[in-house]
């Protein structure tokens, strides 16, 4: 049994690490195809790109004919830089405006392939003509369309984009080896550069190595001496490196169940033999960005996750056998000494059924067993007197938020009711505020789940402190609060009360969720004026709230 529990708990653990691992994997490489996709729109937007391709163009058309031939002399052929580093020439010294063009603008594009890992950067006019290429490879100055790399996925990334110039289309192409590059695994991400945002005048293209991804896949750390992780793409060929047979990229393919179900769109765990015939604990994914459509495999083999297995047995054997011996031996002279006390136990156990907690447990002066089950006893009387106590923090537990601290929706609701009922015999005004943060959502999404808590912890301080004697704040879900306002003199103090509300969440927030604001939209009800019961003051405020929201946010509303 206890074999059979440490296999199962080990393999536990494999599945939990190895998720982890994968999730964080593909975590790494949606972020990492994201940030590319906002750089690439960024630089498609910015003055200097579109100036760029204004003027490249116009120096493109200033050369005639032949620019295919006299630029590719100019910048590869009698280029001195050796092969692949011909993008160190600054500019070609002919004196043309195409080079004095080339000359204003090549450091700021090569700077930004090298800081952004970018393996080359084009700009391509409407018709298709590469106008600039970092690197100046064989692809430079050809045309697209009808040139001799319009078969080339690069071309295809083109053509898309040219078919639907529009300000916020952008198109991926998947990993496929690109031959002026070397014949290397390249993608390219495209979108079209507009003068003014409104007329398309070109395409900028960013060539993207393979490099990134695999210094994610192949992080070691976590994955033992078998384990490794993979990309998998619709062909079921490799989209990177296998951590122990080398350059498997678009050469090596992956025929199993797990790929298969991860390229259709399934998530799991399970075992099954890899394509060596060892078998693998194999965790899997889809893996989907854009266009791209793969597969993301973890795997460990069975052995390494079981071999503390072979050690845990000999010890478990060897403690068995002692064990048994000194239990043995050690038990015949115990029980000499139980009965006894364990007689009075029982006397005691009765007695404390019978709630007569005052009496004297003298056994548990033992260092025994039974000693311990005295203390035991003792803790049992113990527990009996603190019941009460305990009682009463499970029903605070039970109706207060355990992230805010604040009430919940039942203690507010209560409250709400007695006041209501108060105002029926005395006749003081209050005031219902039901309270809602703008763009929370957008907090969770885009920082994550630790910031919009600590938004809430911060909305709920500042709410707090606002409050008066007699007042009242509670969160009823998510980012709903309802608050409470006595002693209202007229239906003015509450739209005051509830301004100062607004501007100090704004105020207050802005140091918790400093890129994105998150701001207050406030709907307010006075008793009587609007309503004089629970269910109809809050539907009010509710209401109020969402014209509040409908009207521009972060505002009040009755």
């Amino acid at each position: 049994m206890s074999y059979k529990f440490a296999a199962e708990q080990l393999i536990l653990s494999a599945e939990s690490k190895l998720v982890a691992l994968l999730d964080s994997r593909k975590e790494s490489l949606l972020l990492y195809f994201d940030t590319v996709k906002r750089d690439l729109f960024i630089h498609a937007r910015s003055p200097q790109t579109r100036d760029a391709v204004i003027e490249i163009t116009e120096a493109w058309e200033d050369i005639g004919e032949n620019q295919q031939s006299t630029l590719q002399s100019l910048y590869i052929t009698d280029n001195l830089f050796d092969v692949g580093q011909k993008e160190a020439l600054l500019y070609a010294e002919d004196g043309s405006a195409y080079s004095k063009a080339h000359k204003k603008y090549h450091s700021f594009f090569r700077n930004l392939a090298a800081e952004h890992g970018y393996y080359d950067i084009f700009l391509v006019d409407r018709e298709g003509n590469i106008l600039y290429s970092v690197k100046k490879e064989d692809d430079f100055a050809t045309n697209l369309l009808n040139g001799k790399w319009q078969d080339t996925h690069l071309a295809r990334a083109f053509t898309m984009v040219n078919k639907n110039p529009s300000v916020d289309n952008a198109y991926l192409t998947d990993f496929e080896k690109y031959e002026p590059s070397f014949n290397q695994p390249e993608a390219f991400f495209a979108t079209p550069i507009h003068r003014n945002g409104e007329e398309y005048i070109g395409a900028l293209i960013f060539q993207m190595p393979i490099k990134y991804i695999n210094s994610v896949m192949q992080v070691s750390a976590g994955m033992g001496e078998t384990g490794e992780t993979v990309l998998i793409g619709p062909d079921e060929l490799m989209r990177s490196n296998s951590r122990f047979h080398g350059e498997k990229i678009l050469e090596a393919s992956v025929h199993s169940k797990t790929a298969a179900k991860a390229l259709s769109g399934i998530s799991g765990i399970q075992f099954e033999q890899d394509n060596r015939g060892v078998e693998v604990l194999s965790a899997f994914a889809p893996f989907n960005f854009m266009s791209l459509h793969w597969a993301i495999i973890a795997e460990i083999e069975r052995d390494e996750i079981l071999s503390p297995l072979r050690v845990f047995v000999s010890a478990l054997a060897l403690s068995v056998l002692v064990g048994t011996v000194v239990i043995f031996v050690m038990g015949y002279f115990l029980a000499l000494d139980i009965a006894k006390p364990i007689a009075a136990m029982s006397s005691m156990m009765n007695r404390l059924a019978n709630n007569e907690l005052d009496i004297n447990i003298s056994v548990s002066e033992r260092k025994d067993e039974v000693g311990h089950m005295a203390q035991a006893l003792e803790i049992f009387k113990t527990n009996a007197i603190e019941k009460d106590k305990l009682q009463k923090e499970l029903t605070y537990m039970a109706h207060h938020d355990m992230l805010t601290g604040l009430p919940t929706r039942q203690l507010i609701t209560d409250r709400l009711q007695d006041m209501t009922k108060s105002y029926n015999k005395e006749h003081f005004p209050f005031a219902v505020m039901f309270a809602d943060l703008d763009n929370f959502k957008t907090v969770n999404d885009t920082l994550g789940h630790h910031i919009g808590d600590e938004v809430l912890k911060a909305a709920a301080r500042i709410f707090q402190e606002a409050l008066r004697d007699g007042d009242f704040v509670a969160r009823i879900g998510g980012d709903e609060f309802v608050l409470l306002f006595t002693n209202i003199q007229e239906a003015d103090e509450a739209m005051e009360i509830a301004k100062k509300l607004v501007v100090s969440i704004e105020t207050g927030l802005k140091l918790v969720s400093t890129t994105i604001p998150v701001t207050l939209s406030l709907g307010i009800a006075v008793c009587p004026d609007d309503a004089e019961d629970t269910t109809s003051l809050i539907r009010h405020a509710d209401e109020a709230m969402y014209r509040a929201k409908q009207k521009s946010k972060n505002c009040c509303s009755r």
